[in-house]
């Protein structure tokens, strides 16, 4: 029966999760040739994408070329009035209104009643969510990494529904990968992107990035707004085109608010579904040079003058001005968000609360760690400086894999960052680069995409899961060299240094004898796996993994010694072999890159 909408708001509230009393579990097993999915007559493409993907997978999951079939749930009925019926979004099985009033856009309830059970959400996503979480909770398939081969399916081949009402929904309210590109079987007929599959692709509007261009396009205001723009070397800068970012606009002239309501209301009558709308400072640090920054600038730097005064001023006058237009928002557009980007010169959080109705989204590398999450040289951590203001906070990470070779793992840091923002904060934003090395970063993304469902779930634990489901025989050697290679990130990148950063071959493959011996202890682990013995797909995927794993050592000996003809030539055939892979590495061509860099002379 369907838990009465008290007990499942409370259940949200507390932890995104809602099961009913045991008196109403029950358990039915799934056949194909006794099993049909159904959507509306009126289905919407994100139910019959749910439907499709159901179909693909509780097939492959019960082994079976057959049933399961898709059908309106007029047919299903008619057709099929004794079979059990997994019945998809907006049909006449689908829970009240207020059995899911509790649930976000793309939360979803799952309820059985006799030999129905429903995926009911208030949004045809909300039941596309729904259903990937079905086939991961009832038939084992969980979407590791993009492709047939990274997706988990039952040992014992069985599908069954068990217990009672399942309610979730995700703690991030608008998030994406950027750089992931997809991966499907030739027989797939509906292809469907991995990031949508694990919800890491829900953005509920558009960019959160530098935008004045559009914000205050020239076309627009340049002949009647003029003052707005900034003087640069005694002259107006008024720029040619968006590609032009080496400006930012005068915050602090009345004119600019003006300038923003105006773009603002016409981007939400051109696209009222939005959630929210950023006003982001441009890609560099040419602050206006007018009175009023020189007045606030002097002002900052007179109160704390070996301080960072330069970009608590420039924060200052943006942030208030983010909150003089959040104010309008509040009165035009309350059920909308103004996002602002916490960047470069307005990376300061300020001295004052921010609306409510504000998103202050910042640039936070949560592998690099820089303070971020803890406390330095006295001063509260920097994300505690925003949660002190903020009601709405958002972050774009450099989550890389491209610029990267070698395996850069930070789960841990990842689920620390989401304990506290859902420990402060009703809801979160997120961005992050991703760009994936898969045979290098493993099921990081897959478990960034949980942790931002539920920042209650426990990485080491998805980390065994994965191994479990796709390693088989050696899944708890393939267990230890992901936690191995976790720390050693942590160790390198926290502990020895230097800081590894994107492209930087000259450093990013340095080691101490600590570091080496734990690339070794990795090695050991994935030796031990491979010994193991599983099925040929298993034994596949830990070469995969071995083989990328290897270019990394290749390049960690080279930067030890690079007038080595030997290990010159060792990593260059590595890194051929490595371009082979599909998956390995982002960009097929940076191995050579990076060796090349490595064993030329210094100068």
């Amino acid at each position: 029966m369907i838990c009465r909408h008290s007990i499942l708001t409370v259940a949200l509230a507390v932890g995104l999760l809602a099961v009913c009393p045991t008196g109403f579990a029950q358990t039915l097993k799934l056949l194909p040739n006794k099993t049909v999915l159904a959507i509306s007559s009126n289905a919407t493409s994100s139910e019959k994408q749910a439907a499709i993907v159901l179909q693909k997978w509780l097939r492959k999951a019960s082994v079976s070329n057959a049933g399961f079939d898709v059908l309106t749930e007029t047919a299903a009925l008619k057709l099929y009035p004794e079979d059990t019926i997994i019945a998809i979004g907006a049909t006449q099985w689908a829970a009240a209104p207020q059995a899911i009033a509790a649930l976000n856009d793309d939360g979803f309830l799952i309820h059985a009643a006799g030999s129905i059970i429903s995926i009911s959400a208030k949004t045809p996503d909300g039941a596309f969510y729904g259903a990937m979480a079905f086939l991961d909770r009832y038939a084992g398939v969980r979407f590791y990494m993009p492709g047939d081969q990274w997706t988990s399916l039952p040992e014992n081949h069985e599908v069954a529904f068990y217990g009672g009402d399942y309610a979730s929904q995700p703690f991030v309210t608008s998030c994406d990968f950027s750089g992931i590109k997809q991966s499907s079987s030739k027989d797939d007929p509906a292809p469907v992107p991995w990031v949508r599959l694990v919800a890491a692709a829900r953005l509920k509007g558009g960019t959160h990035q530098h935008n004045l261009y559009a914000i205050f396009p020239p076309s627009q205001f340049a002949q009647s707004h003029p003052e707005i723009y900034p003087i640069y070397d005694g002259k107006r800068f008024i720029p040619k085109s968006a590609s032009d970012s080496n400006w930012q606009i005068r915050f602090s002239e009345p004119a600019t608010l003006e300038c923003a309501k105006l773009s603002i209301t016409a981007y939400f009558a051109s696209d009222p579904g939005v959630r929210y709308i950023a006003v982001s400072i441009n890609d560099n640090s040419r602050w206006a040079e007018d009175d009023d920054f020189q007045k606030t600038l002097a002002q900052f730097k007179a109160s704390d003058p070996s301080g960072n005064y330069k970009t608590e001023a420039e924060s200052d006058i943006y942030w208030r001005f983010m909150n003089q237009l959040g104010a309008w928002m509040m009165e035009a557009f309350p059920e909308k968000l103004l996002v602002g980007l916490a960047y470069g010169p307005t990376s300061a959080a300020p001295q004052f609360k921010l609306s409510t109705n504000i998103v202050a989204y910042t640039v936070m590398h949560i592998g690099e760690i820089d303070g971020y999450l803890d406390a330095v040289k006295g001063k509260p951590a920097i994300l505690n400086q925003w949660l002190d203001v903020a009601h709405h906070l958002g972050n774009h990470d450099w989550y890389e894999g491209d610029g990267y070779l070698i395996p850069r793992i930070y789960s841990g840091y990842w689920s620390r960052y989401m304990k506290a923002l859902a420990a402060n904060l009703p809801d979160a934003f997120i961005h992050c680069e991703a760009y994936p090395n898969w045979g290098l970063d493993g099921p990081k993304f897959y478990i960034a995409a949980k942790l931002w469902w539920d920042p209650k779930a426990d990485p080491k634990t998805l980390t065994s899961q994965f191994c479990q489901d796709m390693f088989g025989p050696a899944a708890f050697a393939m267990r230890d060299y992901f936690t191995k290679v976790e720390d050693l990130w942590v160790l390198l990148d926290e502990v020895d240094g230097p800081k590894r950063k994107i492209g930087g071959w000259q450093n990013q493959f340095l080691t101490t004898p600590t570091s080496r011996s734990l690339i070794a202890a990795c090695r050991a682990s994935l030796n031990e796996a491979e010994m193991a013995g599983g099925t040929s797909e298993q034994k596949d995927r830990i070469m995969f993994f071995s083989r990328s794993f290897a270019l990394s050592e290749s390049l960690f000996a080279l930067a030890a010694s690079p007038s080595d003809a030997a290990l010159h030539q060792k990593a260059l055939h590595i890194a051929q072999e490595i371009a082979k892979l599909p998956m390995a590495v982002n960009d097929p061509t940076q191995p050579e890159k990076a060796i090349e860099e490595i064993f030329k002379p210094k100068k």
